[in-house]
């Protein structure tokens, strides 16, 4: 398993999908207030968006800084990203050829209220994550890929990204040991670098 690039990418690229599901579950059974109260909650009197927060602001045309300064209208539009479930790209990820579940049935525990939809699995090193990982020049170079991928659309027809998502910072901090290459040995005992799954 060398140094975990590839367990690294598969826990990234499922917990971008585990958070999307759940979003898509918040916000199908919850109404606009509550919602945006969940996402910037209220602490100690008062509350503040963070900075990924405050990125999805910009893209959305919104320049306040204050969430007590949002109209209805715009903690709507910021609170909900309206995912298009017939329109999602994302699929979990494993590492190795199941053939089984190539095409699975998800959410359909009681808990998830009926809220099921058809996914399905890719090989952990398909992952455009594992892409970016290859493809990166640096630290920054990745956050800003990461925080781009398209991981759906919205109903609208917009793109939905990992940043709205808010999960650029998490994605970072599981690949942050992946950043460094490999010292392996060839069977002559020669030293080799290696470096991701492609």
């Amino acid at each position: 398993h060398l140094t975990g690039d590839i367990h690294a990418v598969t826990a990234a690229n499922n917990l971008l999908a585990a958070q999307m599901d759940a979003r898509i579950f918040h916000e199908l059974t919850q109404k606009d207030g509550p919602l945006f109260d969940r996402l910037v909650p209220r602490i100690k009197g008062s509350r503040k968006f963070s900075p990924i927060q405050l990125r999805r602001l910009r893209r959305l045309g919104i320049e306040k800084t204050d969430p007590d300064s949002l109209t209805d209208e715009e903690k709507t539009k910021f609170a909900r990203l309206n995912i298009d479930t017939n329109n999602i790209f994302w699929n979990r990820v494993v590492d190795l050829n199941d053939r089984y579940l190539r095409k699975i049935t998800i959410g359909q525990s009681p808990t998830e209220k009926g809220f099921t939809r058809q996914t399905a699995f890719d090989i952990s090193v398909a992952s455009e994550i594992m892409a970016i990982l290859a493809l990166g020049t640096d630290v920054d170079d990745i956050k800003r890929r990461l925080a781009s991928m398209v991981v759906a659309l919205d109903k609208d027809g917009g793109p939905v990204t990992a940043d709205d998502l808010g999960m650029t910072g998490a994605l970072l901090v599981l690949l942050k040991d992946t950043f460094e290459p490999t010292l392996m040995q060839t069977l002559e005992g020669t030293p080799v670098l290696v470096h991701t799954g492609p």
